[in-house]
């Protein structure tokens, strides 16, 4: 073995981790050559780079590669370089399609006479497949060349394998698919994305203008009456989708969710107001009924009611789409609407009769509702906000009637309060108008419950000091008045005091009949009861008896 001699091959791959230029500048030191006859080495699978070599010398030569990068294989001086096995010791190979040895300038070439290995019939084999058989050139992968070295080569390569520069991929678009796209995706440019066209953008763009539909439509037919021979040279071979085609992908998408918002943003409200319109009108039918009845009460009695009873009405009139109607001072008819969208601050209208001759006409433009949810005949043309203060009305004056459960005592209060019962557990009535908080309720108490000297001075005093002792931070703020309400004895008191840690201030009203005590607590917070103090006191006075059942 030690007489051996060997001829040594520089294989076409570098090391795992070393790249190819590193490669070529190490081999160009290291054998002293250009770099232009290393890369021309490289390109091919294997170029012979010594031959007749002892096995030491072949060593040297193999460490050298090594050392560069590279990989190499020794192989027998005279050998068949074509064996039915494979001959390099570096791994296994699966057959190559490269081009077969040249010699080059760096040693003289191997003998192409050389005779074949004994048994190796692959010269006759037309289905042999060598790994060093060169690429596959015939006229039936002529249709494809790569673009630098213009040699033919077979379709789908990411590679040429002659002069191994990077092909650009491409792919047969189909005019079936883009018409079919065109027809029914077109208005967002699906149908150019699919043939590689980055200004499918603009269909997108303009997708809520409905031209890039009309457009498509059109398109879709032209795409399915092209000939082939036409379509082919277009979009026979249309590049793969690179970096530019994804980013205008993504601008475009991105560009459609903000367009889709802002229609959207558009859409929506005005779709919830006209809902709100409509179940508005819907409740018509019931409003007209009741209006019905109490202009044929105040044709008959010659009076206008101010309470539903006084109007032969129930207490109950509502719907699904109302809540109540309620009768308030002047027969004014006061309705609550059951529209979900609606708030508490703004589902009413008031209609307000007035008397032209012999005839009642109603007038509705005021109340809380906003003009653009109301019937045409109620709005009053400013397309605002239309609340009692916007129409000139005082946003305190006194529209509904409250009634304890009893129906023995009621007070006034404006259309926008509402009944409570959670306020104190033993009161008779209470009404608040919770988003501007003010608040009032009634506690009646029996005389016979207390001594009878026990004057209504005498009560209200214990009621400010059971508050004194309860409360924190107390305060008289006033003395107290004395008062006739409604033909009742009253006294009248302001307080304060801090509860749950909130400042409040209290308006107290003290009324006594033959068998009651009654006391009216109404309140707010101490900011506030400067701005509501007149309203507080004229909700107070408006409490009136209407008779008890004898306990």
């Amino acid at each position: 073995m030690s007489d051996a001699r060997l001829d040594v091959y520089l294989l076409g791959e570098p090391q795992p981790g070393v790249d190819r230029p590193t490669l070529v500048r190490n081999l160009a030191t290291t054998f002293k050559k250009d770099v232009p006859v290393i890369e021309k080495m490289l390109r091919k699978p294997r170029s012979l780079l010594k031959a007749d070599v002892d096995a030491a010398t072949a060593a040297k030569y193999q460490g050298a590669i090594k050392k560069a990068g590279g990989q190499c294989e020794l192989i027998n001086h005279g050998e068949e370089l074509f064996p039915s096995e494979a001959l390099s010791p570096v791994a296994a190979r699966a057959p190559l399609t490269v081009a077969p040895v040249e010699p080059t300038e760096l040693t003289p070439a191997v003998d192409s006479g050389a005779p074949a290995v004994a048994g190796d019939n692959s010269h006759n084999n037309p289905h042999y497949h060598s790994p060093y058989t060169a690429p596959n050139t015939s006229s039936e992968s002529t249709d494809y060349f790569c673009y630098k070295c213009g040699r033919g080569i077979a379709p789908g390569l990411a590679q040429c394998p002659y002069c191994r520069a990077p092909q650009i991929q491409v792919y047969r678009k189909d005019k079936a698919t883009a018409g079919v796209l065109a027809f029914f995706l077109g208005g967002l440019g699906v149908h150019r994305f699919y043939l590689g066209q980055w200004w499918g953008i603009f269909y997108l763009l303009f997708w809520g203008t409905l031209i890039p539909s009309i457009v498509s439509l059109i398109e879709a037919f032209v795409f399915w009456l092209t000939p082939n021979e036409r379509w082919n040279q277009k979009y026979g071979q249309v590049p793969a989708r690179g970096a530019g085609m994804v980013v205008a992908l993504v601008v475009g998408a991105i560009l459609m969710i903000a367009i889709v918002g802002i229609l959207a943003a558009i859409a929506l409200p005005a779709y919830q107001d006209y809902t709100t319109r409509s179940k508005v009108q819907a409740a018509l039918p019931l409003i007209n009924e009741t209006r019905q009845k109490v202009t044929d009460v105040i044709k008959q009695k010659d009076f206008l009611p101010s309470e539903n009873l006084l109007a032969g009405l129930p207490d109950d009139i509502s719907n699904q789409f109302v809540t109540s109607i309620k009768l308030g001072e002047g027969a004014q008819m006061i309705v609550t609407f059951n529209v979900p969208s609606l708030n508490e601050e703004n589902n009413t209208i008031i209609w307000t009769p007035t008397r032209q001759g012999s005839e009642i006409v109603w007038s509705c433009t005021t109340g809380a509702m906003l003009d653009k949810y109301r019937m045409p005949e109620c709005r009053g043309g400013s397309g605002e906000r239309n609340s009692t203060q916007h129409q000139g009305v005082d946003k305190s004056s006194l529209h509904v009637r409250m009634y304890s459960d009893d129906k023995t005592i009621s007070l006034m209060v404006p259309s926008d309060w509402k009944g409570n019962r959670k306020l104190n557990e033993e009161a008779i009535l209470g009404v608040a108008n919770t988003f501007d908080e003010v608040y009032a309720i009634v506690i009646s108490e029996a005389k016979s419950d207390f001594e009878s000297s026990v004057t209504l001075d005498d009560y209200l005093q214990l009621v400010v000091k059971n508050t004194e002792s309860t409360a924190e931070n107390f305060r008289e703020v006033s003395a107290v008045q004395s008062l006739n309400i409604k033909g009742l004895s009253a006294k009248q008191q302001v307080i304060a005091a801090s509860v749950n840690r909130l400042k409040v201030t209290y308006l107290l009203t003290g009324l006594e009949d033959d068998t009651y005590f009654y006391l009216i607590y109404a309140w707010t917070m101490d900011s506030r009861f400067e701005k509501n103090r007149a309203l507080l006191k004229k909700v107070s006075e408006s409490f009136t008896v209407h008779g008890r059942a004898s306990q």
